[in-house]
């Protein structure tokens, strides 16, 4: 693979280059959050390992997941101003 040299990229290149970055950091940060909570839910709610999910498991994977919706829009609402009142 050839190597490449940003030296050469033009100023809005350059400018791209570094939304795309961020955005794919924000994007990996955000997979590994998803990651962290399903490893949470899954050892808070899966008590048997079965070929369903039990009606109590399904009931608390959904109760985690939607903690974890919550909390993640309140902390991001914090961050730029504009948490949701309840």
């Amino acid at each position: 693979m050839p190597e490449i040299d940003i030296a050469d990229f033009s100023d809005a290149d350059k400018a791209d280059l570094i939304q795309f970055v961020e955005a794919e950091k924000r994007r990996a940060t955000f997979q590994t959050a998803v990651n962290n909570y399903t490893d949470v839910c899954w050892e808070k709610c899966i008590t048997r390992v079965n070929s369903s999910l039990s009606k109590d498991d399904k009931t608390c994977l959904s109760n985690c997941v939607e903690r974890f919706l919550d909390s993640t829009i309140a902390v991001l609402g914090k961050l730029q101003g504009t948490a949701p009142s309840h």
